[in-house]
């Protein structure tokens, strides 16, 4: 249910149905949300491959900033509807 709010909300945003990818860093905590709380995360990212992610010229688009941050309040919205 989550993840299927997660990518309506990313289409809202972004106007696109999003493609979905197993990629990415390692984040050690979701592992100890799930642990300790009970619940699955749904990781939405709103970075791309020209960002140059951790490298000296690393950016970061202000228009996906602004439409991650809609895409983060719509899946607030249609999630808490479920």
């Amino acid at each position: 249910i989550a993840y299927k709010a997660a990518e309506k909300a990313l289409e809202t945003a972004f106007g696109k149905k999003p493609i979905p990818t197993r990629g990415g860093g390692s984040i050690p905590i979701v592992a100890l949300f799930e642990k300790e709380l009970g619940i699955k995360t749904v990781l939405m990212g709103f970075g791309l491959e020209s960002d140059a992610i951790h490298s000296p010229n690393e950016n970061f688009s202000l228009d996906i900033f602004r439409k991650g941050i809609e895409a983060v309040v719509e899946f607030h919205l249609i999630y808490g509807k479920k």
